[in-house]
């Protein structure tokens, strides 16, 4: 049954020597086709002892031979014509009804279909495509075709498909012998995978007779992945130090600014901020990016170098959005405090031109803390109308709220608190004046005893200094005063300068139309009583008809533990609270807070 005539075995025995380019099996398959097992064991062992990795093949006794008119597919086959040879295959079949191709030239056929899809694929960077089309390729059941197993592992690696793409290369370390695939392997596995994968296909190399280890040449790409290990948090241990000094002396000389800012973000990460601002600079100074400077402008805060930090981050805004949101937090932490630094006009115009043009609602608050507590109350509620629009928080709308207050602006005050009702209890606190511990600010009458001290924290700011104030003031009726008669009260919950009257590319979205609002809020289960609840006034019924402030017997579902909710049902039990209340958002003027109830 194994008699084949000499054409046919000729055929069969030299498609399959062309298999690996490495690896001849033209005498495995003679002898496998003849069925002489004993020969082919013994040939199986000479293989596997001059190719470390080759395996005997799935198919060596199940190939069916190809004939010996295969010869013009195979031509077909080497000039890489594959749709000429599917329809020569066809038109064969067409002829010789049951006639199929050898298996050695179906699986070679489709091998280089494959091949041509997948490599297609990742030219244009398809990713998912090249780990769809790979199917059991990806396995690494065969890497006879480096090229295609790297291009499959790489779409893998970049597919969320990790583990799958260690084991491929994996496979290919195990059964490649050449040292530039090897290398190239490793090189290919550092850019894509987790530097802890990484370091398990380290293990697989070799170690020549002199004891070196078989990627040696590739110490600083070793090197830079397990820095980059260290800066993601991917690596716990250290970096051996020796490796480490080979690789900044490799990047003081490196015209790559990449390298010195890779050495630069680890002294960082490691809290060496002296070392990381050298090294910061170098990249600068070799062509850094923005992404650089946003690291030097933090190694230089991290030295108390805050207004250098702010030229940096001013003068690199435009590339990286980073430093332009880091610019604004540099001067923020002056400008929100009690009693502020005199800042220089020039540099306090320049601050609210990148608000502006950010829309940020920090910068804009910050603005609005620096004017309020400089007494300039008409400015300083100009921005925090601007920051309530961008960034509606309790510090943001209580500085407003505050403004309003100073101005006597009654009426706005009152829609201002009605619109936030049961949102901030610190601005609804403002509805009900406490006497009882009222603290002079910088901007009331101050007692004799006083007054010097004052004036010498102020430095100077209200005199000498201008805030500049958004284009666009509104305009608001401020005749008449708050009465508790108008709290609570139903308002409009939107913002007038959340969406400006000039257009702006990006503004995609308008103010809804007016609609009638309920009276007040309405009851949310397990928020405890609102302040003003106990002078008379009541929430609306919730959707479940819950009216009690606390009522969590009759709720539907308990509160999530840790959150306030469940607090809050621990202590209307009698329960004894187990954490800590949480710290309310502080403001620049919490420590006069009560001065303002009035």
């Amino acid at each position: 049954m194994f008699r084949l005539s000499l054409a046919a075995l000729l055929v069969l025995t030299l498609s399959a020597a062309a298999r690996d380019r490495n690896v001849d099996e033209t005498a495995l398959r003679f002898y496998a086709a003849q069925g002489q097992v004993k020969r082919v064991e013994a040939e199986g062992k000479r293989l596997a002892a001059l190719h470390p990795g080759w395996t005997l093949p799935e198919d060596i006794w199940t190939a069916r031979p190809g004939q010996a008119d295969e010869k013009p597919l195979w031509a077909l086959f080497s000039s890489d014509d594959i749709d000429g040879l599917k329809r020569a295959i066809a038109e064969r079949r067409r002829a010789e009804p049951g006639w199929q191709p050898s298996d050695d030239l179906a699986r070679k056929l489709r091998h280089k279909e494959l091949r041509k899809a997948v490599l297609a694929k990742a030219g244009s960077a398809q990713w998912l495509s090249v780990a769809e089309l790979a199917g059991d390729f990806g396995k690494g059941s065969d890497v006879d075709d480096v090229e295609l197993a790297w291009a499959v592992a790489e779409g893998l690696a970049r597919s969320d498909r990790q583990p799958e793409a260690f084991a491929l290369y994996g496979a290919i370390l195990t059964r490649r012998s050449d040292p530039r695939e090897r290398s190239a392997t490793i090189q290919k596995a550092i850019g894509l995978l987790p530097m802890v994968d990484v370091e398990l296909l380290l293990a697989m190399g070799k170690t020549d007779a002199a004891g070196s280890p078989e990627f040696a040449a590739l110490a600083l790409d070793i090197t830079r992945g397990r820095i980059s290990a260290v800066l993601h948090d991917e690596r716990k241990g250290g970096l051996d130090p020796a490796e480490l000094a080979a690789f900044e002396a490799q990047a003081r000389t490196s015209e790559n600014a990449n390298e010195a800012a890779l050495v630069a973000w680890l002294a960082l990460k490691q809290n060496r901020p002296g070392d990381a601002l050298g090294w910061f600079k170098l990249a600068i100074a070799r062509g850094g990016d923005a992404m650089v400077a946003h690291g030097l402008a933090h190694t230089l805060l991290r030295l108390g170098k805050r207004r250098e930090a702010e030229e940096v981050a001013f003068a690199w805004r435009e590339p990286l959005v980073n430093n332009a949101i880091l610019f604004i937090d540099v001067l923020e932490g002056e400008l929100t405090q009690p009693s502020p630094p005199a800042i220089e006009p020039e540099r306090l115009a320049r601050y609210a031109r990148v608000t502006l043009d950010s829309r940020s609602g920090e910068g804009a608050q910050a603005l609005g803390w620096y004017a309020y507590n400089a007494c300039q109350f008409e400015t300083a509620l100009d921005w925090f109308q601007r920051a309530s629009a961008w960034l509606p928080k309790e510090a943001t709308i209580y500085g407003q709220a505050l403004a309003l207050q100073r101005l006597k602006r009654g009426k706005d005050l009152s829609e201002l608190i009605n619109r936030y009702d049961g949102l901030f209890p610190k601005v609804v606190a403002l509805a009900l004046p406490d006497q009882r511990n009222e603290i002079p600010g910088p901007c009331d009458p101050q007692p004799a005893a006083r007054t010097a001290s004052f004036d010498a924290g102020r430095s100077g700011l209200t005199a000498a200094i201008r805030i500049p104030q958004p284009a666009g003031t509104l305009a608001s009726d401020a005749s008449l005063a708050m009465k508790r008669a108008g709290f609570p009260a139903a308002v409009s919950p939107e913002n007038p300068l959340r969406y400006p009257g000039a257009s702006r590319s990006g503004d995609m979205l308008r103010p809804r139309a007016p609609e009638a609002r309920p009276l007040v809020a309405r009851r949310v289960g397990g928020v405890a009583p609102m302040p003003y609840e106990p002078l008379g006034f009541t929430l609306l019924p919730g959707w479940n008809g819950q009216t009690g402030p606390s009522d969590i017997a009759t709720a539907e579902r308990a509160p999530a533990r840790g959150t306030l909710w469940a607090e809050t049902a621990g202590q209307a039990q009698g329960t004894t609270r187990t954490s800590p209340a949480p710290e309310r958002e502080s403001s620049p003027a919490d420590a006069a807070a009560n001065r303002f109830r009035r």
